[in-house]
């Protein structure tokens, strides 16, 4: 079915295009929720209009983007979270985390979606794409240190060392006890 859109439809279509979309689509969301109508020769008309006023908005998000991604671009971010033995995390440095200080840096909010991450598990610098438009993607540095409220987790040999400890005086104990009785005797 040929729709024209009336409305940015992400991931779909912008406003002023025309596109051959499923039935289904065309009529369970996009004719109700009136983001787009049927192609006739009357909605033809307003294509033009429309298309002027889609290119002259994605204009204006494009140069928004290339200055936030000039203000972004080889930017560092610091994040502290709590680390154990080898540098390893307790938990994930996820992309929602990482928009979160990148929004607080842009002043504004970032979707998690543009950033392009796995998540951090543990310490260290890491380079995150951040997709802000197409052809726009600057690269922001992510540090993440410890914060210093995880205390250091003991080795195996530490533990061991701990209870062969806490074992020897126990079996010394019984041994003083029958040599202060018998010498009271």
């Amino acid at each position: 079915m040929k729709v024209l859109f009336l409305q940015d439809v992400v991931g779909t279509a912008y406003a002023g295009d025309i596109k051959d979309v499923k039935p289904g689509f065309a009529r369970n969301f996009l004719l109700p929720q009136k983001l787009a109508v049927p192609a006739t020769a009357d909605q033809m008309n307003r294509v033009k209009g429309l298309q002027a006023a889609a290119a002259k908005r994605k204009d204006a998000a494009e140069t928004d983007m290339k200055a936030l991604g000039e203000k972004l671009n080889g930017a560092t971010i610091t994040i502290k979270a709590r680390a154990g033995r080898n540098d390893r995390l307790y938990g994930s440095i996820t992309n929602a985390n990482v928009a979160e200080e990148v929004g607080k840096l842009a002043g504004r909010v970032i979707d998690r979606r543009r950033l392009v991450m796995d998540p951090i598990r543990t310490l260290g610098t890491y380079t995150v794409p951040v997709k802000l438009f197409p052809g726009i993607e600057p690269k922001v540095k992510v540090a993440v240190v410890a914060s210093g409220e995880a205390a250091e987790e003991p080795t195996a040999e530490e533990v061991i060392q701990t209870l062969e400890g806490e074992k020897k005086p126990e079996a010394k104990a019984p041994e003083a006890a029958e040599d202060k009785a018998a010498a009271a005797s």
